[in-house]
């Protein structure tokens, strides 16, 4: 009976094992589908035609600049092989580590793209800290957004005339902010933002407040919003001519 019972168990934990190397394959082989499908559309669209809008900003990362001179952007960024480029094409592309520089979306270009430092730790975030004030020296106002709902990281930088004013980051990962510096903006004043690393936070009772508010990908649209551009909202927007922006790549 006990030799029948372990047969049984010992079965069952093939059939698992066959089972999730199975599925595994399966969703590989999805994945692997659904980007060549990507990959082919890609291929047929035409990227020198110009065209409207594209939204996007959930699982990407960003800088909103004060300045419709996207050639003085894509230089100072420091982008190579720069292309003419359309918005299906330059969105679809940066999230592939390739940089969009989008057409003049009112006063403001913005620069999108896993190409971007992504500013999801303290090395990162002083990069990007440096290229604002380069960016925000040249033109006035700078800003950098990021935000990824899978390890629920969210980061926003602000800064004017060379100065960086605000930075906030976090982790929901961790559950831990991993930079804040400066004074909140207006905006960020109608939250009650979590910050570990006050000295409120010393205190245990701290993180057991209900008022407390831990960011989302939601909150880092409504921050750049009030800022600059949520642009997840572009193509719901009327005043934005269709046109070309520019595709590259970012020296490291």
């Amino acid at each position: 009976m006990k030799t029948n019972f372990k047969m049984l168990i010992a079965f069952l934990i093939a059939a698992f094992v066959v089972v999730f190397i199975l599925f595994k394959f399966y969703k590989e082989k999805k994945s692997t589908v659904q980007q060549t499908a990507v990959t082919v559309i890609s291929e047929k669209v035409d990227k020198s035609v110009p065209d409207s809008a594209v939204s996007f900003g959930y699982k990407c990362m960003w800088f909103a600049v004060k300045t419709t001179d996207k050639n003085r952007l894509a230089a100072l960024l420091q982008l190579s092989n720069v292309s003419d480029c359309n918005w299906q094409v330059g969105i679809e592309k940066a999230y592939d580590d390739f940089v969009f520089i989008t057409p003049a979306v009112g006063e403001w270009t913005l620069a999108c793209g896993w190409g971007l430092p992504h500013g999801d730790s303290k090395e990162s975030i002083a990069e990007v800290k440096k290229l604002l004030q380069v960016l925000s020296k040249e033109f006035g106002d700078a800003q950098f957004f990021c935000t990824h709902r899978v390890i629920e990281y969210h980061c926003w930088i602000k800064a004017q005339n060379g100065k960086v004013e605000r930075v906030y980051s976090f982790s929901g990962e961790s559950g831990e902010n991993i930079v804040v510096e400066g004074e909140p903006t207006a905006a960020e004043k109608t939250m009650k933002l979590i910050n570990t690393l006050s000295a409120e936070a010393k205190d245990d009772a701290y993180f057991e407040r209900e008022d407390i508010v831990r960011p989302n990908e939601e909150t880092v649209m409504k921050i750049a919003e009030h800022w600059s551009v949520d642009p997840s909202v572009l193509e719901t927007r009327k005043d934005i001519a269709a046109g070309l922006g520019l595709l590259g790549s970012r020296m490291k």
